[in-house]
């Protein structure tokens, strides 16, 4: 909702994220290696506006924050580097890295807003160079195959446009299991939790001011040789956010690989 100085609209906006990953790794014998992980990231953004009753309105010069648009480019990849360990029926690793600065950032959306400047909310990546950290341990039980693992994104710096990203926290546990040849069920949860990001050391009140997400995920995999075809879907059991953020019925999934 925004206030023009004139009368107050709701600005609606639905947005269609679409992510492809890739990853590849590589053993060096002894437990460690390397792993390196790509982002493309599509954006589909439509916007209307409503009155006070919730009611459609027309804004005749179009609008500085939001528009109808078609967002495609590379999020920031991650490259680290990890250590595992395999004793009888317990896995661990560790993971340790960086992020690289390839995603599109953008000038501080609220300084051109307050100037009356068109702008763009939406970032793909966060124009530092971020430190990663994550462990990870799993545990056979016959045929079940539990997992527990952590990712953690810390940003330090700013970029060149005064922005400073939100430390990010991932948790997930899954457990996955054989049903029938050559099918496995897997079902688990995520937990994330995101700090407020900073424009020039200041949390903007209309900005990303933080969030942590509890979602149930459930998925099925066809197995093909070593590798496997998982389709997953996520859905939010839990959402605590501050300020105004975006709200998702689901995430679908749909992976290939070992």
């Amino acid at each position: 909702m925004e206030d023009d100085g004139h009368s107050v609209i709701w600005h609606v906006q639905d947005l269609t994220i679409t992510e492809t990953t890739a990853a590849v790794a590589r053993g060096f014998g002894g437990g460690f290696g390397l792993e390196y992980v790509a982002f493309l990231r599509h954006i589909t953004g439509r916007i209307r506006f409503e009155d006070l009753d919730r009611r459609p309105i027309v804004v005749p010069n179009g609008d500085i924050h939001h528009r109808n648009e078609t967002l495609l480019g590379p999020g920031d990849p991650w490259l680290m580097a990890v250590a595992g360990r395999r004793v009888g029926a317990w896995s661990a690793a560790l993971r340790g890295g960086i992020t690289i600065p390839l995603g599109k950032t953008e000038e501080n959306p609220f300084d051109l807003g307050r100037r009356g400047l068109p702008h763009q909310h939406i970032q793909f990546g966060t124009g530092t160079w971020d430190p990663l950290a994550g462990a990870s341990l799993g545990r056979r039980f016959g045929d079940v195959m539990t997992s527990a693992s952590v990712l953690a994104r810390l940003p330090v710096s700013e970029n060149r446009h005064g922005y400073r990203a939100g430390r990010r926290l991932q948790l997930t546990t899954y457990a996955d299991r054989r049903i029938r040849r050559p099918w496995r069920a897997q079902a688990g949860l995520d937990y994330g939790r995101e700090t407020a990001e900073t424009w020039n050391g200041r949390v903007e009140e209309e900005g990303n001011l933080g969030r942590s997400d509890l979602l149930l995920s459930a998925g099925i995999a066809r197995l093909f040789g070593s590798r496997a075809l998982i389709l997953t879907a996520k859905v939010p059991l839990r959402t605590r956010s501050n300020g105004v953020q975006i709200d998702y019925p689901a995430i679908v999934v749909l992976g290939w690989g070992n």
